[in-house]
């Protein structure tokens, strides 16, 4: 069963002209967690091959990096899926990076496997799926 309650919603693009000033402009990210006010775990998106732009990199890294506690990470996480008629199972990614500890770390495994590791390195049993 789907979480996503309304896939055209879902594909609306959110077009954030007149709000940029140069180069600078409002960034999203893709999926976050948050356990207890201890874990934060943010979570963009991109397909294979495609990095994270360098402003988004940076607020990324800096909510990261002022977390208030340790048990924060970044995970980049990428698919393969072309067809942009279809919704891309998150479930299905794979975290090509991560960062942690003010460092980027390449990576290869599933979402799910990392985010079970995780939980139980940082002993968070809401997380261990």
């Amino acid at each position: 069963m789907s979480l996503i309650r309304n896939s055209k919603q879902v594909k609306q693009s959110i077009d954030f002209t007149g709000l940029e000033n140069g180069k600078i402009h409002p960034s999203d990210i893709d999926a976050v967690l948050e356990f207890d006010n201890e874990v934060l775990i943010l979570i963009e998106v991109k397909r294979q091959g495609n990095i994270i732009p360098i402003g988004q990199r940076l607020l990324l890294e800096r909510l990261c990096d002022n977390w208030i506690t340790n048990k924060s990470i970044v995970l980049k996480v990428t698919h393969n899926f072309k067809n942009d008629d279809l919704d891309i199972p998150l479930m299905l990614c794979n975290v090509e990076q991560c960062y942690f500890n003010k460092k980027w770390i390449k990576k290869q495994l599933p979402l799910k496997e990392a985010l079970i590791k995780i939980g139980k390195n940082w002993d968070v049993k809401k997380m261990i799926l």
